[in-house]
């Protein structure tokens, strides 16, 4: 039951962020209304994500990690670079806005572009998604 909320809500959340950037993309696509494939992984956990404990009823988060063409087209959308950013200077770039935040990592050659965002399972609402 627990793993079923957290797909839905993984899903739900995923839903809204995909349905964002297809309307800013560097790109212009003609808009389809439907929903794409993404590469989407999660982790759920108690606590703060620098000190994360198993999940705990009442106490649960949830971290989405979003990687491949729609983690390129939220990081296209929510710039600039953020300066001063933990890993900034080794071909690392960061992005945030809000609870959202992404990186271009110019090393990576799989996946380059990587995104998060975070939910708070009790209160509905985002919350960080990553430590840095």
């Amino acid at each position: 039951m627990r793993r079923n909320t957290f797909l839905l809500l993984s899903a739900a959340m995923l839903s809204a962020v995909a349905a964002f950037p297809h309307s800013h993309a560097a790109a212009p696509q003609e808009w389809d209304g439907d929903f794409h494939p993404a590469k989407v992984s999660y982790l759920s956990y108690s606590g703060s994500l620098s000190e994360k404990e198993p999940p705990k009823t009442g106490r649960q988060k949830l971290s989405l990690m979003m990687e491949g063409q729609l983690a390129q087209e939220l990081f296209a959308s929510i710039g600039p670079d953020q300066k001063d950013a933990c890993g900034e200077g080794s071909g690392l770039r960061i992005r945030r806005r809000g609870d959202i935040s992404c990186t271009l990592d110019k090393d990576s050659k799989a996946y380059p572009y990587t995104c998060y965002i975070g939910v708070d399972i009790k209160t509905g609402k985002s919350t960080t998604g990553s430590i840095c």
